[in-house]
């Protein structure tokens, strides 16, 4: 089955389509259909085999007429607009929140603000004026660091721009783990991207290092060709191992079949399905060495 990949012109997320029954073209403009936002644009990114990875999944209506494109870049001045006034009244009633984008979408029933928060924000007084003003519902969405930095999009450590404005569905948990798989120095601050969080790229590096699992921990002692060795290194990229004689201290590096039983492979296929959970154990999104992004200051 073909799926049809969509992106949200106010979050950058990524939706998905099912039985749309026309040929669309990248980049072409629809009109979806949600819960939340009721009528609105979205942007065509193509076609793909790969199923939801997420709970985006709007119903198709139209292909987007001149009329549409018309009152959507009408609602975007508005909004732009509606921005600047809601950040005046965030300072008029001192709240502690950073807005980051305001949406009318196309039923321009509601004004959605996004914002960033360190703390829950009382914001019903806000809401009242911001209604009273704009004559239309008032949604307040709080966002978390990776949600912002996907919405308004930034240049990550790689000097591209980052994954998750570009084709990320949705997020994967990184953690120190991910750091020592992938025999990388233990400097978090290096490998945090523009929100403060450990680089979601990361997570497409796992498959390349999962044959680390099969192995046991650097400094174990082994007996390779009737003679006690300690592992020192695991390099999956290289398919190398590096021992070490205990005999005369003698370091060798080896093809990783040298050490592994014969169909290990099996055992390869098996780790990637669950992704190596068993081993890996829970990730966890944040930890007492991850840094908080910029874009709260």
């Amino acid at each position: 089955m073909e799926y049809l990949k969509i992106r949200y012109i106010d979050t950058n997320k990524i939706g998905t389509l099912e039985d749309v029954g026309l040929p669309l073209k990248k980049n072409q403009k629809i009109v979806v259909e949600d819960e939340e936002k009721g009528e609105d644009i979205v942007e065509v990114l193509g076609y793909s085999k790969e199923p939801p990875k997420n709970e985006l999944k709007p119903r198709f209506v139209r292909i987007a007429t001149k009329k549409d494109i018309n009152l959507f870049n009408k609602n975007l001045r508005e909004s732009k607009k509606a921005l600047e006034i809601c950040k005046e009244k965030v300072k008029e009633h001192k709240l502690d929140m950073h807005l980051l984008k305001a949406y009318i979408p196309l039923n321009r029933k509601k004004v959605f603000f996004y914002y960033l928060a360190q703390q829950r924000v009382d914001f019903r007084a806000l809401v009242r004026d911001l209604a009273k003003i704009f004559k239309r519902r008032i949604e307040m969405r709080q966002v978390g660091v990776r949600d912002a930095v996907q919405m308004k999009g930034w240049i990550g450590r790689c000097m591209r721009e980052t994954c998750c404005s570009q084709f990320v569905e949705t997020f994967q948990s990184i953690s120190l783990n991910d750091i020592t798989e992938q025999n990388l120095p233990l400097s978090p601050s290096k490998f945090t991207g523009p929100c403060g969080r450990l680089v979601c790229c990361m997570a497409f590096e796992r498959e390349n290092y999962i044959v680390k699992f099969l192995f046991p921990e650097p400094g174990t002692k082994l007996c390779y060709n009737k003679q006690e060795v300690t592992l020192l290194e695991v390099d999956p990229i290289r398919e190398l191992v590096v021992i070490e004689y205990e005999e005369n201290g003698k370091k060798v590096e080896l093809s990783i079949k040298d050490l592994l039983p014969q169909g290990f492979e099996r055992a390869i296929e098996h780790c990637r399905s669950c992704g190596g959970c068993c081993r890996r154990g829970v990730y966890e999104e944040a930890t007492e060495h991850e840094i908080v992004g910029s874009l709260t200051e």
